[in-house]
């Protein structure tokens, strides 16, 4: 097992001198607890292996395994070594209370060794061990086993970082609470106050114990920043080994993950809410379409495909000898020049990195030739790559990578023919050539500042806090499941905000904009001279009276809403698929009390076919506008009845087809059956329409892939 954990001991303390801030300052402990709040989160989202331990010093009661009656006293182990989990980060938040007795760093960090030696024996995979000490140094310490301490330290590979005292500092003053960074979660303003002697003693033996182990030091507005931007996993890279083919040549290589799109596991998102002690588990049954449901065993399916009407069976041993059988390879087809490569042609989630197989000097001098030719003819070698046996072939682009100390080549994926989308959009008129909208060139003065607002509005160095946001409404629904979510901690709001580089160079730019482009009030009441509006007015009929010629309009401007477009637009005889809510208007335009009966009807088969035919959700929001439509125009027209015999057994051919997702919507969009305030002519009571959904509510299928769900949709339903 390859040794990726690490054992971390977070020690804080919870001294007198963490608790003094002058009145609406916020104090270090309230940074500190901050800051490994922050750590924590990290942990639980990005589903770390690793082990955290919470040490605190300057308790008023001593619980350690080192406690003898007078060594190691006031220094508490309040969670041993396990991985981070809510129950940790709720004990942070609420259980950390402030004390009067201060306590000894020194003991504190020999409590901790002590700790991470004894808790990682007969565990397996940690290849690291760090030490997290939060403290404004104020309180008194024995320097006596300082050197056995760095020794020990030293022996056993542990780091260690401390959090709290600004050791840059040359005036004397400290970091005082969060710092001038503004951290701490914004309970009130920062100050910096001056350093006792005490502390500058503590800073002395710090650094000294730092140089010693390379540990680092960072003050409050250094690390509260740092540590609320969302950090993944830490994964050690594994080899992808093949031969590189070229032809009958054969270059053993080393394949390895570059750069890849990072995405959240979120096993979190699978919970049962009733008794969290419970794993949740999906148990799913198989029923048939028929009136009794009757279960089917998952034996006894068989997977089916529609050609046509007729649905084709196929077992699992048809899929296996169709499917196509792939050899993992990565093959050279050929060489192209660079520039026929276009930015927009890559595909996948990541960059490959191809290097020569390690400790093979052949394949390094192969590989190397053809780095170098590749460079030398500005060209790219276009390849296959299969991953392994059970995968897809890819069909992707090598490019030569040289560096002072390595070389290599980068796999980027390509599209194949079916895969490329063409969007063929009009030119702007930037030339002399291009004779539409001439009036509307822009100048070479307006390109140049066009040019200036995307130079100076530049965001590709700023951070992505997506991840930042979700977790933090995670975590709070998490600890506080009944309170609303309170607004962002001001460090993560800072990330929403444009850097201020950004707003301060873009200002002038943006000012010569709104002066090289004049934007002008138009006058929505005058009437536009459109032909249709030219049409009615040439085509007016005349009579003569007393007062002389006088315009008379035809009757046929009844029909002419639409212009020349609604007199040439053929006559509707059907609700069909393509406009089916016009169709259905325009038939139940007619006077005819037996054309809104048929109405209905071909509305009624329009929305069912729409609902079967979707594949998944896609022509959902279709199907529940017309369902919307018929609904309000069966209440309109004073015929109820048709919308609710319909309702019902469109119920049961929604559960008995499998379509249970859309009852759902129509229960979550209230078009249950049409009651009698709603429409005197109903017989259904108020009651009885709430009844008819009455415990209907929305249930995750158990078989839909987890990936289908993003984190924006879990926040909404926070």
């Amino acid at each position: 097992m390859a040794a990726t954990k690490e054992a971390i001991a977070i020690i804080l303390d919870v001294g007198p001198s963490m608790n003094q801030a002058p009145p609406g300052t916020i104090t270090s402990l309230e940074s500190a607890i901050e800051g490994i709040n922050m750590i924590l989160q990290r942990k639980i989202f990005a589903e770390s292996k690793d082990e955290v331990a919470l040490i605190l010093f300057g308790t008023p009661d001593t619980d350690n395994p080192l406690d003898d009656g007078e060594s190691y006293q006031n220094i508490t182990l309040k969670r041993p070594l396990g991985i981070a989990d809510f129950d940790l980060l709720r004990t942070v938040q609420s259980e950390l209370q402030p004390s009067d007795t201060p306590g000894d760093f020194l003991d504190a960090i020999v409590v901790a060794l002590d700790h991470l030696e004894k808790g990682l024996q007969g565990k397996k995979g940690f290849g690291s061990r760090r030490l997290i000490l939060f403290t404004d140094l104020g309180a008194a310490f024995g320097d006596q086993e300082l050197d056995t301490i760095v020794a020990a330290m030293s022996n056993t590979k542990t780091e260690l970082n401390v959090i709290g005292p600004n050791l840059d500092d040359e005036d004397g003053e400290g970091d005082g609470g969060s710092g001038s960074g503004g951290g701490g979660g914004g309970a009130g303003p920062s100050t910096r106050k001056e350093k006792t002697s005490q502390q500058k003693s503590g800073e002395a033996l710090v650094k000294h114990m730092l140089d010693q182990v390379n540990g680092e030091c960072y003050s409050f507005s250094e690390a509260l920043p740092a540590l609320s931007y969302f950090q993944s996993r830490q994964i050690k890279p594994m080899a992808w080994k093949c031969n590189l083919e070229i032809g009958q040549m054969e270059i053993p290589i080393n394949g390895y993950s570059k750069v890849k799109d990072f995405k959240l596991k979120q096993s979190w998102k699978k919970v049962y809410a009733q008794d969290t002690s419970i794993t949740p588990r999906t148990l799913p049954t198989y029923h048939m379409t028929n009136e009794e449901e009757t279960e089917v065993d998952r034996e006894d399916m068989v997977e089916g495909y529609k050609y046509g009407n007729t649905i084709v069976p196929m077992s699992e041993d048809d899929k296996d000898n169709m499917k196509y059988k792939a050899e993992k390879c990565l093959k050279v087809l050929g060489f192209t020049k660079a520039e026929n490569f276009k930015r927009y042609h890559t595909l996948g989630d990541g960059v490959i990195s191809v290097t020569a197989e390690k400790g093979d000097e052949a394949a390094a001098v192969a590989l190397s030739a053809l780095i170098n030719a590749l460079y030398e003819t500005n060209s790219v070698a276009i390849a296959r790559r299969v991953y392994d046996a059970r995968s897809s072939p890819r069909l992707g682009a090598l490019f030569p990578h040289i560096k002072a100390k390595y070389e290599c080549l980068f796999w980027v994926e390509l599209p194949f023919a079916e895969d490329v989308r063409t969007f063929t959009f009009g030119s702007l008129p930037l030339t002399e050539d291009v004779a539409i909208n001439k009036k509307y060139k822009p100048t070479d003065e307006q390109l140049s500042c066009m040019d200036d607002l995307i130079n100076t509005m530049d965001l590709s160095q700023a951070l992505d806090c997506s991840f930042e946001v979700k977790l933090f409404c995670l975590q709070h629904r998490a600890l506080h499941p009944d309170d609303p979510l309170p607004d962002l901690s001001p460090i993560i709001a800072n990330y929403l905000r444009p850097p201020e580089a950004v707003t301060s160079n873009s200002a002038p730019v943006v000012e010569r904009l709104s002066k090289l482009f004049k934007l002008e009030v138009t006058d929505k009441g005058k009437l536009e001279e459109t032909g249709e509006n030219m049409f009615k007015s040439s085509h007016s009929f005349y009579r003569e009276d007393e007062d002389g010629l006088q315009a008379k309009k035809p009757k046929l401007d009844n029909n002419l809403d639409g212009g020349l477009q609604s007199m040439m637009k053929a006559e509707v005889t059907e609700v069909g698929t393509v406009t089916p809510i016009e169709d259905f208007k325009s038939l139940l335009g007619r006077t005819d009390r037996d054309m809104f009966e048929e109405g209905c009807k071909q509305m009624q088969k329009r929305i069912q076919q729409v609902v079967v035919d979707s594949f998944g959700q896609q022509f959902y929001g279709k199907a529940m506008d017309c369902l919307k439509a018929l609904r309000q125009t069966c209440i309109d027209k004073s015929g109820p009845n048709n919308y609710n015999e319909f309702i019902k057994t469109f119920k049961d051919t929604l559960i008995a087809s499998g379509r249970r997702d859309f009852w759902d919507l129509i229960v979550k969009e209230q078009q249950s059956l049409i009651s009698k305030p709603e429409c005197e002519a109903s017989g259904v009571t108020k009651q009885e329409a709430d009844e008819f959904t009455t415990g209907e509510v929305k249930v995750e299928s158990s078989e839909q892939p987890q990936d289908e769900e993003s984190a924006d949709d879990l926040l909404d339903q926070l």
